[in-house]
């Protein structure tokens, strides 16, 4: 669609050897907001992702592999059966880390709410119905590490 609100990133992480095995947030922890994003790297180490009981895991370095997230706008549509994938970026190599992500978002004017089909047996709506623009707006009002959908759950 040509009014999507779709990107491609390119992300640097230069090379600290000087941290001797401490780590260094490059990028903090958060949910991409889209509906899904698609990240290829230098194959440098780097990625985690946070774990249901909030510990860090590491997810290992692959040049030839593509790492997709469920985004929030996904989270939304599937009624959470999908959940968002809390990630963030941290600096400990002697490489510098290169990575490209494409977000794949919708129009501004896209209105958003759970399928129908995945509401279940109660037919209960985790979240109300809200535009991009509106979602896209309250991101920038938080903080990165926020849950920036609770304000649009039901």
């Amino acid at each position: 669609d040509a009014e999507s609100d779709s990107m491609l990133r390119v992300n640097h992480y230069p090379p600290r050897p000087e941290l001797q095995g401490r780590l260094l947030t490059g990028f903090g922890e958060h949910t991409d907001p889209q509906v899904i994003s698609v990240l290829r790297s230098n194959g440098t180490s780097g990625l985690e992702i946070c774990a249901r009981d909030g510990s860090w895991a590491a997810v290992p370095p692959d040049p030839d592999s593509f790492f997709v997230n469920v985004a929030d706008a996904m989270q939304v549509l599937t009624n959470g059966r999908f959940r968002s994938v809390r990630h963030r970026v941290v600096v400990s190599s002697e490489r510098p880390r290169v990575s490209m992500i494409f977000f794949g978002g919708p129009p501004f004017g896209q209105r958003l709410a759970p399928l129908r089909q995945l509401l279940g047996d109660g037919g209960r709506s985790r979240y109300r119905e809200f535009t991009w623009k509106e979602y896209k707006s309250s991101t920038h009002k938080g903080r990165l590490a926020t849950d920036r959908l609770c304000s649009f759950e039901n």
